[in-house]
């Protein structure tokens, strides 16, 4: 969990704080955007410092940190998507955390519901004509990185076993 605290939750910020700083975001859709990332902060900071504490539900407090990171991307991403391009890269940080804490099959869920969503939400906003090539491509890169990331988390486990 602290790799995802290390390197997507400061991407994150990243991404939200450009879209505020660079596009005519109106002030309602800060205020909105903000509160999620910051609840998002709270309670990703709370699993990382925690879960190790709670033994026996470490596995659970994993796989429901990886789709609470789910769910923060999904307002964050309908909120933002209008006004910066790149926010559905917020779709890439639970399957990847489930690629580092999960199994293959887990993987590849997380990552299905994560395109699916997003390319829902783009139809939900009437995304139309060659537009659809660019989404399909987001969606498939979500996937394959995903198992990507998965692959390269096995492999480092099996050569530190050895």
């Amino acid at each position: 969990m602290n790799l995802l605290n290390r390197y997507f939750t400061p991407f994150a910020a990243i991404l939200i704080l450009l879209a505020v700083v660079f596009s005519e975001v109106d002030r309602r859709t800060i205020y909105l955007a903000v509160g999620v990332w910051g609840v998002s902060l709270a309670v990703n900071w709370w699993f990382a410092a925690n879960t190790y504490h709670f033994v026996g539900w470490a596995n659970r407090l994993k796989a429901l940190q990886v789709w609470l990171n789910f769910v923060w991307a999904v307002p964050l991403f309908y909120l933002l998507h209008g006004f910066w391009g790149p926010m559905w890269l917020l779709f890439v940080m639970a399957p990847v955390t489930a690629a580092l804490y999960q199994g293959r099959m887990a993987t590849l869920g997380t990552s299905l519901v994560s395109a699916g969503t997003m390319l829902g939400l783009y139809w939900m906003h009437g995304l139309e004509g060659p537009a659809w090539g660019m989404a399909v491509s987001h969606a498939a890169f979500i996937v394959l990185f995903s198992l990507f990331i998965h692959a390269l988390a096995d492999t480092a486990l099996r050569l530190a076993s050895r």
